[in-house]
C-alpha cells in the first residue's frame, strides 16, 4: 500500500514537471515570436495594435516598433490612417513618420493630400514632406542669361525670377519646371524686339506683360504664382557691330580693288618690258642682217669696198661728234657752277 502511494505521488510530480516545462517553452516561444515591448508601448500610449499584427511585422523582418511609433504619431497628429495602411508603407520601404508629417502639414494648410497620394509621393520620391512643403509654401526658380535683340538692335541680357507652387495631384505625372522656364523664355524673346532699349530699361517688367501664367504651367506639376525681371543688362551693340562689319567688308573690297589695280599695273609693265625686249631682239636681228646684206651687195657688185670704208668712217665721225657735243654740255655745266661760286667770292 505504501509503494502504491509513492508511485502515485511520483507520477503527479512528473506530470507537473512536464506541464511546467511545456509552459516555460511556450512562454519562451511567445517572447521570441511576439514583440512584447512594442505591444505594451502601443497599449500604454493608447495606440493599440494586436499581437498578431506585431508578430506579422516581425516575421516580415520589419521592426514592429516602427509601426507602433508611426501609429502613436498618427494619433498625436490627428491624422486618420489605418494600421494596415501604415503597415503597407513600412513593408514597401517608405518613411512613415515623414509621410505622416506631410499629411498633417497638408491638412493644416487645407491642401488635399489623402493617404493614397502621400504614400505614392513617399514611395516614389522618398521626400514626401519636402514636396508637401513646396505645395504649401512657394518656391523660387531663376531663368538666367536670356539674350534678346531690341527694336534698335541692342542686345539685352535678362534674368527672370519665378515664384511657383507644387500641385500635389499632378506632381507624379506632370511636366517639370523646365517647361515653364521654356515658355517664359520664349515669351521674353518674342517681346523684347517690340520695344527699343530705353523703353525696356525704364520699365523692364514690360517684357513679361501679357504672359499667360495658366498656359505656362499647363500640364506641369507646378502653379506659376508670379514672374518678375530680377536683372537686366546691356550686351552687344548689334547696330555698331553691323557697321564695323560693313566697314571691314568695304575695306577688304577696297584692298581687293587696289590689289587688282596693282596687279594690272604690274601686268602692263611686264607686257611693256616684254614688248621692249621683243623690239630689241628684232633690232638685233635686223642689225645682224646688215653685215650679211653688205657682204652680199659687195659680192654682187652693188656696193664696193671703198663705199664700205666710207660708211664706216661716216659712222665713226658721227660718233665722235656726238661724244664731243656731250662733253661740251658737261663742261658747260661745270663752268656755270664755278661761275656761281666765283661770284660768291
Amino acid at each position: 500500500m505504501n509503494f502504491s502511494l509513492l508511485a502515485a505521488f511520483g507520477a503527479v510530480e512528473i506530470t507537473f514537471t512536464i506541464i511546467g516545462a511545456i509552459a516555460i517553452i511556450a512562454l519562451i516561444l511567445f517572447f521570441i515570436i511576439v514583440p512584447v515591448k512594442a505591444y505594451f508601448t502601443a497599449l500604454i500610449s493608447k495606440a493599440h495594435i494586436s499581437m498578431a499584427k506585431l508578430a506579422s511585422m516581425k516575421n516580415c523582418k520589419v521592426d514592429p516598433m516602427l509601426l507602433v511609433e508611426a501609429n502613436i504619431l498618427a494619433k498625436r497628429l490627428d491624422v486618420e490612417i489605418k494600421i494596415n495602411e501604415l503597415e503597407s508603407v513600412l513593408l514597401a520601404g517608405g518613411n512613415v513618420k515623414e509621410m505622416l508629417k506631410a499629411m498633417k502639414l497638408a491638412k493644416d494648410a487645407s491642401v488635399p493630400c489623402p493617404f493614397s497620394l502621400a504614400s505614392a509621393l513617399e514611395l516614389k520620391t522618398k521626400k514626401s514632406l519636402e514636396i508637401v512643403k513646396s505645395a504649401v509654401e512657394s518656391i523660387s526658380e531663376n531663368i538666367t542669361q536670356i539674350k534678346a535683340i531690341t527694336k534698335d538692335n541692342i542686345e539685352l541680357v535678362i534674368d527672370i525670377n519665378l515664384t511657383l507652387k507644387i500641385q500635389l495631384p499632378k506632381y507624379l505625372y506632370g511636366l517639370s519646371v523646365a517647361k515653364i522656364k521654356a515658355f517664359v523664355t520664349e515669351h521674353a524673346i518674342k517681346k523684347v524686339p517690340l520695344y527699343d532699349k530705353e523703353k525696356i530699361m525704364t520699365n523692364p517688367q514690360i517684357i513679361l506683360e501679357g504672359l499667360d501664367m495658366s498656359q505656362a504651367a499647363a500640364n506641369t506639376a507646378y502653379i506659376l504664382m508670379e514672374s518678375r525681371i530680377s536683372n537686366i543688362s546691356i550686351g552687344r551693340n548689334i547696330a555698331m557691330e553691323m557697321e564695323v562689319k560693313r566697314a571691314e567688308k568695304e575695306r577688304v573690297f577696297a584692298q581687293m580693288q587696289a590689289d587688282r589695280m596693282k596687279n594690272a599695273e604690274e601686268l602692263r609693265e611686264i607686257r611693256s618690258r616684254t614688248k621692249t625686249e621683243e623690239t630689241k631682239t628684232s633690232l638685233l636681228e635686223a642689225e645682224s642682217q646688215v653685215p650679211l646684206a653688205i657682204s652680199q651687195a659687195i659680192k654682187e657688185g652693188r656696193f664696193s669696198v671703198m663705199d664700205y670704208y666710207k660708211l664706216m668712217n661716216l659712222q665713226a665721225d658721227t660718233a665722235l661728234r656726238r661724244s664731243i657735243v656731250s662733253g661740251k654740255d658737261d663742261s658747260s655745266d661745270d663752268k656755270s657752277d664755278d661761275d656761281i661760286f666765283g661770284d660768291d667770292e
